[in-house]
């Protein structure tokens, strides 16, 4: 079974600026403090700035319980002596659970053409009844102990033979001990490993979980995997997931507002709204819980549930994820709901059509829960441009079907094909090609044309060096027409990029030598005023298979075959890898670091990037001269998935100055006055091996 996934997904901003937060509106100080972490949106490490995924497709949702009572019943609550749940046959593990992931076949779309867009996971549990809570603890069961970590998970996807760890940021989501009853949340995104495996059966296993029983509360836990897919086939969508951490205590009433903008709904027609919510601790045999939009027409209150819940009891230890096969699958998963449903909107009641922004509402009377992620997704609108990208030719010589390779110091000649595939002109249309980092843009190569008259204004093509960290070509085109023939082509842009001879960027195998070049759409519809930025290229279609007539997601790959430059060129260039700072300060400048990288890296603590864990190392935030080595990760501009340089930061602390001036002294390093390069003489001279 093959899945068409693009290698990279690239990075690009939000459709719509759009900021989501979570207020608390009950009045006192107790109820606000109930929500731990604030509801924001969740993005992507590969799209950190896309907070709402405007997609031709939708968003699955799939997971199961761990944990289940001795006893079961469909009735029978978690306060009872529970048990692990272990479905893998795996000695190694002591629970586990699994679901099957499928994707929608609307309009005909077939799954398996499907793109993965993004992945993540969450997990959820009850470990201690009362006192405190550890992050780690040791469970041992039929002679077989575990060091578990409420942060640290197992996955097993199709085809897996063996479980992969997966572990949450420090930060994703809470862990309280001792408070809140002990409910912890986590999350980690697994989009490359939901790519790598695709559809069909995904099993988590050894989530920190305690058996027995757990006093009122109980224990519990249990799992679930969100993800956003796109499909060429599918209706256009907005969807954005959005998490967070409250814990909802049942000793009072309380209303908790999320409030949603950012979106547009279709501009004519039905407009259907799909949901999908993740919480634990909701009870099968209390009521009271709910959750609730506010109607678009009158701003009242809608109470929503599904058939596998109530309005008035919505969260009650149900999965309700459409269909999807689950080992075990319980009526009762006592303590844990996932559920994806469609909200009833008869006549566009509740969302209508040009909206913007929604507001939901959650809360109780009676019943304890804690609620930590919200998928919503509704029919969206935006103009329909194509920007097209291929390659022309290598050193001039002309081109075949990818893949393709070329020597460093190569010419390379790109084309973009633009057209105009909606319904409606696009105002301010203008495209925007960064320069890759492992290339160079050939000066005046950049040629534009029109195939439509009147000719647009201001139809302008500029090299801005300073827009981006290797400098873009700009082709601010202006209005696109909408031709008779959708396929009509409105114009192309035709540039030349020259492939790297720097070997210290040749040299880094972590890059694989892949020139990616990309671009991206912005403008305005012209009837709607609906905007759109950064909308990708794409870099064809599949033209034979099952998923024939499928766009194929850019960036245009090119592989760099560079041993035999290296061997003849490089040969006397260290790698980049580690640098000796002797100093007395207590941070080390990033202008002393950005010298040995492409113009234009980025420097973190860590790789793959967690947003919201990770540490970035900018002007503002040096890096910390901390006595000894720490190893970093830099990630250059316009680069591939997975692309970075690791490196290392051994920091030797000054305790003494010397006598003589100007003298600097590091055992076993090259050392550079940091007033050599840089233009303030009050920096501590550095040196680096």
């Amino acid at each position: 079974m093959q899945i068409l996934m693009s290698q990279f997904y690239p990075n690009s901003k939000i459709l719509l600026a759009c900021l989501f937060f979570l207020v608390a509106l009950f009045a006192g100080e107790f109820a606000m403090a109930q929500v731990r972490v604030p509801f924001t949106q969740r993005t992507s490490q590969y799209t950190p700035t896309r907070k709402i995924y405007n997609v031709k497709g939708d968003f699955a949702m799939i997971g199961n319980t761990n944990m289940t009572p001795v006893n079961y019943g469909t009735e029978t609550s978690n306060d009872n002596s529970m048990r692990y749940v272990d479905v893998d046959g795996d000695s190694n593990t002591l629970n586990s659970s699994s679901a099957t992931l499928t994707l929608s076949t609307e309009n005909g779309a077939l799954p398996n053409c499907s793109n993965i867009v993004y992945a993540g996971l969450y997990w959820t549990g009850r470990a201690h009844d009362g006192g405190n809570s550890s992050d780690t603890f040791t469970v041992t069961k039929n002679g077989v102990t575990k060091n578990y970590n409420k942060r640290i998970v197992q996955i097993k996807g199709p085809g897996a033979g063996s479980y992969t760890p997966v572990t949450a940021g420090t930060s994703d989501i809470w862990y309280p001990s001792n408070a809140d009853g002990n409910m912890y949340s986590a999350f980690a995104e697994v989009t490359d490993y939901v790519r790598n495996h695709g559809l069909g059966s995904y099993t988590v296993a050894d989530i920190a979980l305690r058996e027995g029983a757990g006093g009122n509360t109980g224990f519990y836990g249990g799992w679930s995997l969100v993800v956003v897919y796109e499909n060429q086939m599918m209706k256009y969508r907005d969807i954005t997931i959005f998490d967070g951490h409250a814990y909802v205590a049942g000793n009072i009433t309380a209303d908790y507002e999320i409030p949603v903008s950012g979106f547009n709904t279709v501009q004519a027609g039905p407009v259907n709204v799909k949901l999908g919510l993740m919480a634990g601790e909701g009870d099968r045999n209390i009521s009271g819980d709910y959750f609730q939009i506010r109607n678009a027409a009158n701003n009242a209150w809608v109470t929503l549930n599904h058939t596998s819940n109530s309005s008035s009891n919505f969260f009650n230890s149900s999965i309700f994820t459409g269909g999807n096969t689950r080992n075990p699958n319980l009526v009762n998963n006592t303590g844990l709901d996932i559920s994806v449903f469609n909200i009833p909107n008869s006549n566009n009641a509740v969302m209508t059509n040009n909206q913007t922004s929604t507001r939901f509402r959650y809360g109780t009377t009676q019943d304890t829960f804690v609620i930590f992620a919200v998928v919503m997704a509704v029919d969206a609108y935006i103009p329909d441009v194509e920007g097209l990208i291929s390659s022309v030719s290598i050193n001039g010589v002309p081109t075949t079907n990818p893949p393709q390779a070329a020597l460093p110091g190569q010419i390379l000649e790109y084309k973009v094909e633009v057209r105009n595939r909606g319904t409606e002109p696009v105002n301010n249309a203008k495209i925007t090609i960064p320069v890759p980092y492992n290339s160079t843009y050939v000066p005046n190569s950049a040629v534009r044309n029109t195939y439509f008259v009147p000719a647009p204004t201001p139809n302008s093509l500029t090299f801005d060096p300073s827009m981006g960290s290797t400098g873009s070509i700009v082709w601010n085109i202006g209005t696109l027409p909408v031709p008779a023939d959708p396929d009509t082509l409105l114009g192309d842009l035709v540039f030349r990029f020259k492939v790297t001879e720097d070997c210290s960027i040749l040299k880094n195998l972590s890059c694989s030598n892949i020139l990616a070049v990309n671009g991206n759409f912005t403008g305005t519809g012209a009837i709607t005023g609906i905007s759109f930025s950064e909308k990708d290229l794409i870099q064809g279609y599949e033209n034979s298979g099952a998923c024939q007539g499928v766009a194929i997601a850019a960036p245009f790959l090119v592989n760099i075959n560079s041993i035999d430059f290296v061997n003849q060129n490089c040969q006397a260039t260290p790698p980049i890898g580690d640098i000796v700072v002797c100093t007395n300060s207590p941070t080390i400048p990033i202008t002393a670091i950005t010298g040995n990288f492409p113009m234009g890296t980025q420097f973190y603590n860590q790789f793959p990037i967690v947003p919201g864990t990770t540490i970035q190392y900018t002007i503002n935030n040096p890096f910390p001269a901390t006595p000894g080595t720490r190893t970093y990760y830099a990630v250059p501009p316009n680069s591939v998935q997975d692309c970075h340089f690791t490196f290392t930061i051994t920091v030797s602390q000054i305790t003494s100055q010397p006598t003589a001036t100007n003298v600097t002294y590091c055992q076993g390093a090259t050392v550079v006055p940091l007033t050599a390069t840089h233009s303030n003489p009050d920096l501590t001279p550095y040196c680096y091996t």
